[in-house]
């Protein structure tokens, strides 16, 4: 499995540094690409669409979270690079594959990549063993476990357990099977990526709400509805209407 790599650090010698100890004791990964500006590294992600981008926390221009932000593609295993602590649960709402603190010991560098190589292998074994099982068959794919922060604390919470996400401006409220909602500081869009790319469990079927297919209690013609399995009333937009009806049909 050859892994391409992006490095993203507004400190040159960091770059390097991460670049030689990938060459020296990762075997399986290329450097393809790096840069010390963000604004030509959004660029680099959408052109090269690499596995694993290592990406630098703290840079004048733009920090590595509202790096993330602009991104139309998100579909790499991501590796926060810094010199600073106070970032954990930043990272791990970002649903980081680690984050590493400079100056970076190849053993931890190590210990991400395979971190990383087995994340896809079993997301390849799925992709396989699935491959002519129809849609409405399909189970979830292997639980990723999902940071949900709250006013007080993280939840890491399964997806399963996830019935639906309404948009509340620049937060997100998070409706789960047991009953509980939680206000979440996330944008809607910001779950869009994490759920809905690659996942056949999520939909999202208007600006304001994001669905797991596998919740819907019925559909509402009439009225464009669609009720999930705690009784919530969720309106299908009109933009959205043929991507449901092609799930809703297999």
């Amino acid at each position: 499995m050859r892994l391409r790599a992006i490095i993203i650090d507004d400190e040159e010698t960091g770059a390097e540094t991460l670049k030689f100890l990938i060459e020296k004791y990762i075997a399986d990964v290329k450097v393809v690409a790096q840069t010390t500006r963000p604004n030509e590294a959004i660029a680099l992600i959408e052109d090269y669409k690499p596995e694993i981008v290592f990406l630098d926390i703290t840079m004048p221009e733009m920090d590595g979270f509202e790096l993330l932000e602009q991104l139309e593609w998100r579909k790499f295993n991501l590796i926060f690079t810094t010199a600073h602590q106070e970032y954990g649960i930043k990272a791990i709402k970002q649903n980081a594959c680690d984050y590493l603190l400079k100056p970076i010991d190849h053993q931890d560098l190590s210990i991400a990549i395979e971190k990383i190589k087995e994340r896809l292998q079993e997301e390849q074994k799925y992709k396989e063993a699935n491959l002519n099982i129809p849609i409405e068959n399909l189970n979830q794919q292997p639980p990723r476990k999902l940071a949900v922060s709250s006013k007080h604390s993280v939840e890491s919470i399964n997806p399963n357990e996830i019935v639906s996400l309404e948009s509340r401006s620049n937060y997100t409220k998070v409706y789960l099977l047991d009953g509980r909602d939680i206000l979440c500081p996330k944008t809607l869009g910001e779950f869009d990526h994490q759920l809905c790319h690659g996942n056949v469990n999520f939909m999202r079927v208007h600006h304001s709400f994001i669905i797991n297919l596998q919740k819907i209690l019925r559909y509402l013609k009439d009225s464009d509805t669609v009720i999930m399995i705690n009784n919530q009333k969720i309106p299908l937009a009109r933009s959205r209407r043929d991507v449901f009806f092609k799930w809703l049909n297999g």
